[in-house]
């Protein structure tokens, strides 16, 4: 190929020039656009062994499923109380946001057999099935129970056809949110005082006062003497308003000579560094 008219010695170094800074800004273009393709595809790489080994670690925790306005509320609280817990969430929109929170996750199907167990099933003190529709939740509680059957399930109902079945498939607890939200209102509508009592005794953020639910262990302190035995209410300054048996049942209200046993867990009332003492008594070897 040649010029259309033959050219001048400036023109031929003008042309010359132009050649060189035409080809480097084309190759630099195209090399930077492939530094950024592969470092994001690194950085990508990255983040999903970080993760994985994240989960790994994961030992005792919660498999919160969902992570819709329930899910992000009860992954909130978990997170605030440091209680361990990853969020299994279908929705890849919810990426960007898991990610800000530093919230382990995996974005996948939580009714997945393998995604439950990348979750670590096995290892895990809880599934929390709060996935939109009761048909997922109903799946997820089967799945969860045939691959570990001593995991606890707590699962999310609309409906109360799907409340009995999710129980009569395994699951520990069944909530029914908007049950609980008509109760809710009936007491701010004939109890109010009683509801403001309720929401001060369950939410720290409000005053020094919460309600914990407190493990005996064998060997502790207080295991095998009664609540006036081991002076509950003037050495540690709580209120132990139920006793939940090892069987199940639930003593409320208990007289001050209910004997705790190792294996009841105390339902008490107090400030949360008087509880801590308590939860100090409750353990084996502790004082």
């Amino acid at each position: 190929f040649e010029e259309v008219h033959p050219l001048s010695p400036k023109g031929e170094i003008f042309a010359a020039f132009l050649i060189v800074g035409g080809l480097g800004t084309a190759v630099y273009t195209f090399t930077r656009l492939g530094q950024l393709v592969l470092e994001g595809e690194l950085m990508a790489i990255l983040g999903r062994r970080r993760m994985q080994a994240e989960l790994q670690r994961l030992r005792d925790h919660f498999i919160v499923c969902g992570f819709g306005r329930i899910g992000h509320t009860v992954a909130e609280g978990l997170a605030r109380e440091g209680v361990p817990f990853c969020v299994i969430e279908n929705d890849p929109s919810a990426e960007e946001e898991l990610r800000a929170l530093r919230y382990p996750y995996l974005i996948a199907d939580a009714t997945d057999e393998a995604v439950l167990q990348t979750a670590g099933i096995h290892r895990a003190r809880g599934v929390l099935a709060l996935l939109s529709s009761d048909a997922d939740n109903l799946f997820l509680t089967i799945t969860a129970k045939e691959l570990n059957p001593r995991v606890m399930v707590i699962a999310r109902a609309l409906d109360e056809k799907a409340e009995v079945r999710m129980k009569r498939v395994g699951a520990d607890q069944v909530i029914a949110p908007y049950r609980i939200a008509g109760q809710r209102i009936l007491q701010a509508a004939v109890k109010p005082t009683l509801l403001e009592f309720l929401e001060l005794a369950t939410h720290r953020e409000y005053l020094p006062l919460s309600m914990e639910e407190v493990r005996v262990e064998t060997g502790a302190p207080l295991a095998g003497v009664s609540l006036a035995g081991g002076e509950i209410r003037q050495r540690y300054g709580v209120i132990v308003i139920a006793i939940k048996r090892a069987t199940g049942e639930m003593v409320f209200n208990p007289d001050p000579g209910e004997v705790i046993y190792p294996g009841d867990t105390l339902v008490a009332l107090g400030r949360e560094e008087d509880l801590k003492r308590l939860e100090a008594a409750c353990r084996s070897g502790g004082g």
